[in-house]
């Protein structure tokens, strides 16, 4: 791996190490972080603000409906979000995988119905899907029948399992291109099984390609994740807050989470998104920086992993093929922008 790609990872690399780490130390620095404030009072003990504070009542960027330091907040949660992002992606490179090989070795006219109804799929927004997927188990938490790290676990396994056949079609598909190839004809021929085909070159061929991948399904979870918070369903679920100061309307109602998750902050200050953006805009941002941040991070993996290999084999096979032959190269296992 060269120095200027090493320096192109070395950067955004440095910002989420930072956010977690920072992400542990604030309940540690500060243990009260997300206690409620009902007002602020000033040096004669009189009350000078209710909540939700202001940034230069509560700096740097306020707090929340219930008094809660917003910044605060938004960095002791930041280790649910990456983490929840990690989880989701990994938990579909192993199934996706899995599910990839029984697809490649279906019977064609079961695998198209399957690629049909794949592609159906992709127009059907996900986050849909998956609130309707998890709306009854949304009951169960509110009733307090469904503890919020129990639920938080269950949504990542929901989350994971609705994104995996399109995964799985996909890299199908690549593994039966791949599958063409003559020296696995050749390999066929002499006798080898499935299992062998699996193991000594599908394997291989996609554990080459599983940093790339990885990275692009972690920013397309951290997408989905937005889009739940838009309509209020979070990692670890939000609550009608029944503790605080002041008036109450049902039409208006005062939210919290557990995990405190940037989606989760997204539920819980959706409706103050006109008369407060910060709330919104805010953990919209920190989102975009994550997301640009696991891009770069794909962008210079695939460039280091998988452009420069390819561009070694079309160089090497130029210099063996006779004048007059092209070959073209299937880039397999990598998602075409």
């Amino acid at each position: 791996m060269s120095n200027k790609i090493f320096k192109r990872l070395a950067f955004p690399i440095l910002i989420i190490i930072g956010l977690l780490a920072a992400s542990f130390l604030v309940p540690v620095l500060y243990p009260d972080y997300d206690e409620i404030i009902n007002y602020l009072k000033d040096e004669n003990n009189k009350v000078i603000a209710a909540p939700p504070f202001s940034a230069e009542e509560m700096p740097l960027l306020g707090s929340d409906r219930l008094g809660r330091n917003f910044l605060l907040i938004l960095i002791a949660g930041a280790k649910y979000t990456i983490f929840a992002a990690l989880a989701i992606a990994a938990l579909r490179m192993i199934f996706g995988f899995l599910f990839a090989v029984l697809y490649t070795f279906l019977p064609g006219s079961f695998t198209r119905t399957l690629k049909g109804l794949g592609e159906s799929f992709q127009y059907i927004p996900l986050a849909i899907v998956v609130f309707a997927l998890l709306a009854p188990l949304e009951g169960a938490f509110q009733g307090d029948a469904l503890p919020s790290s129990r639920y938080f676990f269950i949504q990542l396994a929901g989350i994971a399992a609705i994104t995996i056949p399109s995964l799985g079609i996909y890299l199908g598909e690549e593994m039966k291109i791949y599958l063409k190839q003559e020296f696995i004809e050749v390999s066929k021929i002499m006798g080898a099984s499935r299992f062998h085909l699996v193991r000594k070159h599908l394997l291989p061929q996609f554990l080459r390609h599983s940093i790339v991948l990885f990275s692009e399904q972690v920013s397309q979870a951290l997408s989905l994740l937005i889009q739940l918070g838009v309509i209020l369903m979070a990692l670890g679920g939000i609550k009608v807050a029944e503790f605080a100061i002041g008036p109450y309307e049902p039409s208006n109602p005062v939210y919290f989470s557990e995990t405190n998750e940037w989606a989760a902050t997204i539920s819980m200050n959706i409706q103050q998104v006109f008369s407060n953006p910060l709330l919104v805009v805010v953990p919209l941002t920190l989102f975009s920086i994550l997301i640009l941040c696991i891009n770069s991070i794909s962008a210079s993996l695939k460039k280091a992993l998988i452009d420069s290999d390819v561009t070694t084999k079309r160089s090497v096979e130029k210099d063996k093929q006779p004048e007059g032959h092209v070959k073209i190269s299937e880039d397999l296992f990598t998602f075409k922008n």
